[in-house]
């Protein structure tokens, strides 16, 4: 489902999955129980915040779906077939259900689960917990779990959470199992700046930021467990404005600054569609010129402040669909994007070039007019 435009007030990233400075599983007399490993770092905001780096934070939680093969070769599944163990089981940092004998581990909080001494298992995990997919089935073509999501949508609460899928499989082992998880999203920033320093001359602050012209819901798929796997369709009406953000940000100057906070978004294809039509003319269609923008509320005050008055106003410009950098590797020129992709940081910069206000003083000339001669006294 579709959503209007939503208020609130860009490299890819993944999340390795390893051991850090909480206290480590140690398998004594739970030897062969199943766990997950993860980075303990230091806490966050549980489940609700965009993960940067390769850490997760130990007060997330994530779900998980097993599937047993008996065989070991997932002959038993076939295309679709549901989890037949640890289904839609949240997994959180705890030492569990009897503390003075275990120590903290990524595990279920209420029971504690083993590892079969035959047979293999596929797990499926989703972050963050909160969201349940409209399916996690098998995959039977890959033998490997999959998962979708249907009309995910973009909204106040979710703006900032993270939507990552990882899967794994394995035996019976003393340690816990690695689980590295995909970005489902894209990042967004903006940063603002001036091309040079005006502040001498005066104060100019960016009050908005919006994306016009954007799909803010859309269907997600994690299939075959690559990188690229979380694919989306029904994403491309773009229709729907996001207003970034629209707080004041005073006092801009040539160092850049990162407007509001970073955001995520539906990744979707490149908008760039542009009328070949004048406005005026018969066959012109407003629906042919709709393209991505950023609408920019802003205000200026020359000083001194108590002799000039303060002028605000809107610009609207188009959204660059071109990079310049991914990654280590640089691009001259720009080279142009796809769209917003999954586990991609999208870095909007805002440069904002003053003109001064000159002046080119001319004079005109005089007008000779030659009247009649006085005679004195002729």
């Amino acid at each position: 489902m579709k959503t209007n435009q939503l208020i609130l007030a860009t490299a890819v990233a993944l999340m390795a999955i390893t051991s850090c400075d909480k206290p480590a599983e140690k398998f004594t007399e739970q030897n062969g129980e199943i766990g997950f490993n993860a980075v303990a770092s230091m806490a966050t905001k549980a489940n609700n915040a965009i993960i940067s780096g390769t850490t997760y934070a130990d007060d997330n939680t994530f779900q998980v779906w097993g599937w047993q093969s008996q065989e070991g070769d997932y002959s038993e599944f076939t295309e679709g077939a549901a989890s037949n163990f640890m289904n839609n089981l949240t997994i959180e940092w705890t030492k569990g259900a009897a503390p003075e004998t275990h120590d903290y581990a990524w595990r279920n909080d209420d029971h504690y689960y083993y590892w079969p001494f035959t047979g293999k298992i596929g797990f499926l995990a989703i972050h963050p917990s909160t969201v349940a997919p409209t399916t996690a089935t098998w995959d039977a073509t890959n033998n490997k779990p999959q998962a979708t999501i249907a009309d995910y949508t973009i909204s106040a609460s979710n703006i900032t959470t993270d939507l990552m899928f990882a899967n794994n499989e394995g035996v019976r082992r003393a340690d816990a199992l690695p689980m590295v998880f995909k970005h489902a999203l894209s990042q967004i920033v903006v940063k603002v700046k001036t091309d040079k320093d005006y502040t001498n001359d005066l104060q100019f602050d960016v009050d908005s930021v919006q994306f016009n012209n954007i799909d803010l819901s859309g269907d997600v798929e994690y299939k075959n467990g690559a990188l690229t796997s979380a694919s989306w369709t029904d994403n491309a009406a773009q229709t729907q404005d996001w207003m970034y953000y629209n707080t004041v940000l005073a006092n801009i100057d040539d160092d850049p600054q990162i407007y509001g906070a970073a955001i995520v978004m539906i990744p979707q294809p490149a908008n760039i569609k542009a009328s070949a039509l004048d406005p005026s003319d018969p066959n012109y269609d407003a629906d042919d010129n709709v393209q991505t923008t950023i609408t920019i509320g802003y205000s200026m005050q020359q000083l001194p402040k108590d002799k000039n008055a303060k002028i605000s106003g809107t610009i609207t410009v188009p959204a660059p669909w071109a990079k310049v950098k991914e990654g280590a590797t640089t691009y001259d020129p720009a080279e142009a994007i796809p769209g917003w992709e999954p586990g991609k940081k999208y870095n909007y910069t805002l440069n904002f070039k003053l003109n001064e206000i000159t002046f080119t003083p001319e004079v005109t000339d005089w007008i000779e007019v030659d009247v009649e001669t006085i005679n004195i006294y002729d």
